[in-house]
């Protein structure tokens, strides 16, 4: 039988004084808060940078495929559609997609304003990958291989700048070979992903409208969107898709094209890690207040226990013992708690967010089982360990005072 066992859970907080026991109290309390605390905010921020990447992903692919050369204008260089690679790279294990795109830069104008676009043409089926779940307000491009649609999709913002609605026509200027090349397409619908940097500046058009301003034919295009599996070993993959093209063409990942909001995103792991240094140096000097004053508070027992032969690293564990038991309580309600508010605002939304500067509308959470267990297994260990500190001041108590302690 293992005896500091024995006597740990015959020993409760219940049968001391009332300061110790409030005392017990406030610093699993404290566990635990600090353990929802750190919870909520991995939660928060995961959820963020899952967010932001899904909507900037969804947009734009993991990975561009251009051409090295630009124009004098600054555009993306034209080059046919039909490429060698194209078979190898949709082999690659972690590749879903690729899609082609034709861009090119123009002005949208209205009767009384006008503005510098970014107009993107894409594909039939293009719109059932990502932009049709952003439409507020019409319907997606109805493009298919019949006709030439001569419709656009512009953005919530774009809109509300121009004041311009579902089913108007607006004219679309375009520079190219010293020439002006005009579209009159119409509004069939308006999109808002939320990402400023994507809102305030593209339009969304059939590829076919763009290539015929380009070229006589639907043959050349400036770009290919590739879609992996996932963000993971992004660089990596990238970089052997890269390998794969020619010379005259380049793999840049999405993480260079939206540098700043990558990096932004980035820096919120710091962050978390500050949060999680602050909130597990709280648990351990509150646990180990409360042992110090469970084990002066036993001082007593201790001598009782010293007299009858027990050593000191009996005695240690016991309170060691009682410590990791009130360290898992306030584990238990910590989790309970932080999760519980994680569940409840996926779910309802209740902390709303200005969507123009956090590019989301509500306060995201998404955690995973491994982080959840690394951040309570990191908090028991540290916390532990550190408890054997207070639980050595075993080891100074003489059992002739110890026993005539009051």
């Amino acid at each position: 039988m293992n005896i500091s066992l024995f006597i740990a859970r015959k020993l409760t907080a219940e049968s001391g004084h009332s300061f110790t026991e409030r005392i017990i109290r406030i610093a699993s309390a404290s566990v635990a808060i600090s353990i929802a605390v750190m919870l909520l905010a991995i939660g928060i921020v995961k959820g963020f940078q899952k967010e932001i990447k899904q909507k900037v992903t969804g947009f734009s692919g993991h990975v561009i495929i251009k051409n090295l050369d630009l124009n004098q204008s600054g555009e993306l260089a034209l080059f046919p559609e039909s490429q060698s690679f194209l078979k190898k790279i949709q082999k690659l294990p972690y590749v879903n997609v690729i899609v082609p795109i034709c861009q090119k830069p123009g002005i949208l104008r209205t009767k009384t304003d006008a503005e510098g676009i970014q107009c993107k043409g894409i594909t039939p089926g293009y719109g059932t990958i990502f932009i049709n779940n952003y439409i507020i307000k019409g319907s997606g491009l109805d493009n298919n291989d019949s006709i030439d649609l001569n419709e656009i999709l512009i953005s919530e913002t774009t809109a509300n700048r121009l004041k311009l609605d579902t089913g108007q026509r607006v004219e679309l200027y375009f520079i190219q070979e010293g020439e002006v090349r005009r579209r009159k397409p119409k509004i069939c619908g308006i999109y808002n992903t939320g990402i400023n940097e994507i809102d305030k500046s593209w339009v969304l058009s059939d590829i076919r409208m763009i290539q015929r301003i380009y070229t006589q034919g639907y043959d050349s295009i400036n770009g290919y969107e590739v879609f992996l599996s996932s963000l993971d070993k992004l660089d990596v993959h990238s970089k052997a898709i890269d390998e794969e093209l020619g010379t005259n063409l380049t793999a840049q990942p999405v993480n260079e094209t939206y540098f700043q909001i990558f990096q932004w995103l980035s820096l919120l792991d710091m962050n978390v890690l500050v949060i999680i240094f602050l909130m597990v140096i709280v648990s351990v000097v509150n646990m180990m207040t409360a042992l110090l004053v469970l084990i002066i508070d036993r001082t007593p027992m201790i001598g009782l226990l010293k007299a009858l032969g027990s050593r000191n690293k009996l005695i240690r564990q016991l309170f060691l013992y009682n410590g990791a038991k009130y360290l898992l309580r306030g584990l238990v309600t910590g989790n309970a708690i932080g999760l519980g508010l994680g569940f409840v605002q996926n779910h309802f939304g209740l902390i709303k967010l200005n969507e123009e500067t956090y590019y989301l509308s509500k306060v995201p959470f998404s955690i995973t089982l491994t982080d959840a267990i690394l951040i309570n297994g990191l908090t028991f260990l540290v916390c532990t360990i550190l408890l054997t500190i207070p639980a050595m001041y075993v080891a100074r108590i003489q059992p002739v005072k110890a026993i005539r302690f009051n």
